[in-house]
């Protein structure tokens, strides 16, 4: 079980790296100085491919899961990982209108900017709760809430790293 923390705090680390990366705005205390590469968003799909592999085995090792366990959560949990791009891509189109209108946000922008960042976190909440409920129909409960207390974490973790690097409204 320690080698499964241990993964996961690494798995999270890459998470938190490729937070990094999805950003696209400037330091702080200055508004972008230009906009972001052309080949970001390609950037951006090879790592968190990366990220995703990285997150599978994690998953699965914390899951310890049987063979007939595994056919039957691993289509569940590709679903929700499908899902959850999608969402993560939303994201990162918000972070990017962010960045783009930092240096002059409008009061307008920001509500909608913060609107469309709640919406977000509740079509992400949503999704978590649906996969559970699926999950919790092909596993036992203890590993439903092991693959619920591990996917968390790194999201959390990816989500630190974005409040991070994300400079505050002006």
């Amino acid at each position: 079980m320690y080698q499964t923390i241990r993964m996961a705090v690494t798995v999270a680390a890459l998470a938190v790296a490729y937070a990094g990366t999805a950003q696209a705005q400037p330091a702080p205390q200055a508004p972008p100085a230009q906009p972001a590469p052309a080949n970001l968003d390609e950037y951006v799909k090879l790592v968190r491919s990366d990220v995703q592999n990285q997150k599978s085995q994690v998953i699965g090792a914390a899951l310890a899961l049987s063979a007939s366990e595994g056919a039957a959560f691993w289509p569940v949990y590709k679903q929700y990982e499908a899902e959850l791009t999608k969402i993560a891509e939303e994201r990162f189109a918000g972070i990017k209108d962010y960045a783009a209108n930092y240096a002059t946000l409008t009061p307008a922008k920001a509500t909608e900017l913060t609107d469309r960042a709640l919406a977000l976190e509740e079509k992400r909440l949503a999704l978590v709760k649906r996969a559970l409920g699926q999950i919790r129909t092909v596993l036992p409960p203890a590993k439903a809430a092991r693959w619920y207390q591990v996917e968390m974490a790194l999201n959390k973790a990816v989500d630190l790293r974005l409040a991070a690097e994300i400079p505050l409204a002006q």
